[in-house]
């Protein structure tokens, strides 16, 4: 029961659009795609298509940094213990895999932890930080996680750890008693940029560290690169999905070039195993191809196994954790399927298609694949959606969200009948005693329903503009184009209309996928409409496609990749 989008053009601002056209000398259709995303300076748009390394923030300009790195050049002069301590998804592993290697480069051995997915569930745990103090570590750096870890604080500060934590999730009222609290959604920040992933804000103390290290003379030979670092900290952003602008945008920008010469044995295999090494690699190839993998290892093994993958130098133990890895996704997806049969069932039998917000639970559904499911039902529904994992009493639950919802929000608003929850406006993560699930389902619609205020939400399918053929085939638009990229969430791919044209040569690709040209003016486009159902169409009115550079066979050439049709 897909819901069907209803297509919104953007505005055109035609006296603004050709001011900065004329004054930067690009084609005015670029120019509206860059106003319509929050581009309307010409200096932020020159610095948006021609990106440079010296563009990132200086990172002194978050809070508690000046403390957390004075601590660590300490550390690093004593040659403390040190332990890092990372979730278990993309963004964890890619977080502490950097913070590690950082440090092993600066001649430490520090430890690593992450959490089980399913024994611990999400966060700074107090009794895997409580063990740290046997094994001699006395300074504990957290990774994407940790903003609400206050037990886990207390425990340390009990057993005589300084604990710095680095973190990107929503900032409670009350911070945890930490050493250093790093987060740039921190209230008393001066930082320019508030939605770095966790990756990105140990990338932050890492160039904060660096820098210092440089200014007091540590290295006695060239100080280590850390743009080398990039094709881990892209992987993490990416795979995170936070907004592709600002300085996560040149996380990406960078990172990508980083990621498809990466050295790394374990990036090299992953690429090999996905058909990545010698094609195309973008924020889709990231998404798609290379995070469900890494995914895989905390959603159904060890986190562990993914962080193995990054730090490797050995060649045939990358394959061997790559191929494991392959296999343990193949896993997940028969998982996924399994339970979103189920779910649909639960839907169906018990709740109707009328409700506004999805609360379901089973016994049978690991937690490290729910939040998969839960995404998809939120896409086919278009509608909040939480799946819970039951054991014992307790059910540790991940949910996803429409833009009109704010999940965290809508959790605090109900947080009496919850025993933890955090995340974002869009992604959550909660924990609820059994008994709990039904009064919190029923106050959860109840909350979505007012928000909604008496709205029923429909997905929207934002077009920048309708165009010609011609114009999106233009050589100079073309040129120009490329330098858009790399897309992502908040900084969406320009999805293009088009109407009154011609339809040559169509035809249906393995039963479910079309292909045809788009022949207008006397100039013809190539599109394809995947998972379009089982029959060609009498007609098709109207488009709106995404224009992309696709390879085949070692060449590159251009297509249309449809995203809805008007019969």
């Amino acid at each position: 029961m897909k819901k069907d989008p209803f297509w919104v053009v953007a505005p055109l601002n035609r006296e603004l659009t050709l001011k900065l056209a004329s004054e930067l000398e690009l084609p005015p259709l670029l120019i509206h795609i860059l106003l319509t995303r929050g581009l309307n300076d010409p200096h932020e748009i020159y610095r948006h298509l021609n990106p440079k390394l010296s563009d990132f923030p200086d990172p002194f300009l978050l809070e508690d940094m000046e403390i957390a790195v004075k601590r660590l050049i300490k550390a690093i002069q004593t040659r403390e213990n040190i332990a890092i301590y990372g979730d278990y998804d993309v963004d964890g592993t890619t977080g502490a895999a950097i913070v590690y290697l950082f440090l092993k480069e600066l001649g430490l051995e520090p430890q690593v932890i992450f959490p089980h997915r399913e024994r611990d569930g999400y966060g700074l745990h107090p009794h895997l930080v409580a063990s740290l103090k046997e094994k001699g570590i006395t300074l504990l750096i957290s990774v994407d996680c940790g903003i609400s870890a206050y037990e886990a604080c207390q425990v340390a500060r009990e057993k005589g750890l300084d604990v710095i934590i680095t973190d990107h999730h929503e900032v409670p009222e009350k911070l945890p008693e930490a050493l250093a609290v790093i987060n740039p959604k921190r209230r008393e920040n001066r930082y320019p940029f508030k939605e770095l992933a966790g990756v990105g804000v140990a990338f932050a103390l890492l160039r904060a560290l660096r820098q210092r290290l440089y200014e007091e003379g540590f290295f006695s030979k060239s100080p280590p690169k850390l743009k080398s670092y990039l094709d881990l900290v892209a992987l993490g952003t990416v795979a995170d999905i936070v907004p592709l602008f600002g300085e996560n945008r040149l996380i990406a920008w960078f990172g990508l070039e980083e990621l498809k010469q990466s050295k790394r044995p374990g990036i090299k295999a992953l690429k090999k195993l996905t058909g990545l090494e010698n094609g195309r690699l973008d924020t889709n190839s990231i998404m798609f191809r290379l995070a469900p993998r890494i995914n895989a290892a905390g959603r159904l093994k060890e986190a562990m196994l993914a962080f193995k993958l990054f730090i490797t130098e050995d060649e045939e133990e990358a394959q061997n954790i790559a191929e494991e890895l392959h296999q343990l996704n193949t896993k997940r997806q028969q998982i996924e399927d399994r339970i979103l049969k189920e779910a649909l069932s639960q839907i169906e039998k018990n709740l109707g298609f009328d409700r506004l917000s999805y609360v379901l639970a089973s016994e049978d559904w690991p937690p490290g694949v729910i939040g998969i499911v839960a995404s998809r039902l939120q896409e086919t529904f278009y509608r909040p959606v939480i799946l819970l994992s039951l054991k014992d009493g307790l059910a540790r639950g991940s949910g996803r969200s429409i833009p009109e919802i704010n999940l965290y929000q809508c959790l605090a608003d109900c947080c009496q009948h919850l025993k933890a929850f955090g995340g974002h406006p869009a992604a959550a993560g909660l924990k609820i005693l059994e008994k709990d699930i039904e009064a919190f389902a029923k106050e959860f619609e109840e909350i979505v329903k007012a928000r909604l205020d008496g709205k029923i939400p429909k997905p929207r399918l934002q077009l920048d503009a309708w165009v010609r053929v011609k114009h999106i085939l233009d050589p100079c638009f073309l040129e120009n184009f490329m330098k858009l990229e790399p897309f992502g969430p908040g900084y969406p791919e320009p999805l293009f209309g088009l109407r009154n044209f011609q339809v040559r040569n169509i035809s249906l690709v393995k039963e479910k996928h079309l292909k045809f040209f788009i022949w207008q003016e006397g100039v013809g486009l190539e599109a394809v409409a995947f998972r379009f159902g089982n029959s060609i169409p009498e007609t098709i009115k109207a488009l709106a496609g995404n224009l992309e550079i696709t390879s085949f066979q070692g060449r590159n050439y251009l297509q249309l990749r449809i995203k809805d049709l008007k019969n």
